[in-house]
């Protein structure tokens, strides 16, 4: 599927096309995944289709009904983009796995990217640090790269799922930065006309042997309350005390620790895989 005008089979742009194609090309590279939602059928075969906010319009394989998530493959960015659809309509349960593993995929190849600017991050003031996490991508065009893959699924986790009911998933790696399979949550905010609006995170990270740690927030205006769940129960008072220093995070006001358990050996694929599994359901 190429750019309009470079033959049979193709994805086009609206009017502003060539400015267009050169902002989808941005960022990308050939072998990387996107997905992108059915907008509306034009002809038997041709259909509007908006990926990472790009609306193009493409020559479909399938026949997927409007509304639905599709995959393509990048192929080639020069002189054409061209793109080959290699998933046509997939279920929901099929399309959560697939976004996850992309996701986590994209996560560990940057992981790994990062690793040796990870002591030098961690030097930085935890104020310093995201200032500092960016002047190393900017620097870096490749880790930039990998980075901007993990961020893209992200994107599309967020664009699928209904933030209403779940929330919003982020990647924030600079906030630890030896840590590994970050991943956090932010549960829709709860409120009640005689009480303080109360907003729930959960934040989960791989840290040495440590092993995977889950912190779940409770914010209100002027308290933080925290219950760890360690896949080490052992290293618990040591996580609380990493917490409590908030060297690393911008926790508000008082900040209590309202319990330390076990995770539960369910919760080892992580928060991501619990989230996209209720998603099959």
């Amino acid at each position: 599927m190429r750019i309009r005008g470079a033959g049979s089979g193709f994805f086009g742009f609206g009017s502003g096309g060539d400015s267009r194609s050169d902002s989808f090309k941005q960022g990308r590279r050939p072998g990387q995944k996107v997905q992108g939602k059915l907008l509306k059928w034009v002809s038997e075969d041709m259909a509007w289709v908006e990926i990472e906010g790009h609306k193009l319009l493409a020559q479909l394989q399938s026949k997927p009904p409007v509304g639905a998530l599709l995959t393509f493959l990048i192929k080639q960015l020069q002189p054409d983009i061209v793109l080959k659809e290699i998933f046509g309509v997939s279920t929901a349960g099929s399309t959560a796995v697939s976004m996850a593993n992309d996701f986590d995929t994209a996560r560990t190849l940057f992981e790994n990217a990062l690793r040796d600017s990870v002591e030098d991050l961690c030097k930085q003031p935890h104020t310093e640090r995201l200032k500092a996490f960016l002047a190393l991508l900017s620097n870096d065009k490749k880790l930039l790269s990998t980075f901007l893959d993990a961020a893209v699924c992200i994107q599309t986790i967020n664009f699928t799922i209904d933030s209403n009911a779940i929330g919003n998933i982020l990647y924030q790696p600079w906030l630890i930065p030896s840590g590994r399979r970050h991943i956090a949550l932010i549960r829709p905010q709860k409120s009640h006309p005689d009480t303080e609006p109360i907003t729930e995170t959960a934040m989960e990270f791989e840290l040495g042997q440590m092993g995977m740690v889950r912190a779940e927030f409770i914010h209100k205006r002027s308290t933080t309350g925290y219950r760890l769940k360690l896949q080490h129960i052992t290293k618990g008072e040591d996580v609380k005390r990493y917490l409590v220093s908030r060297k690393h995070l911008d926790l508000a006001g008082e900040v209590q620790c309202i319990g330390i358990s076990k995770l539960p050996q369910a919760s080892h694929g992580g928060i991501l895989a619990e989230l996209m599994f209720a998603q099959k359901k």
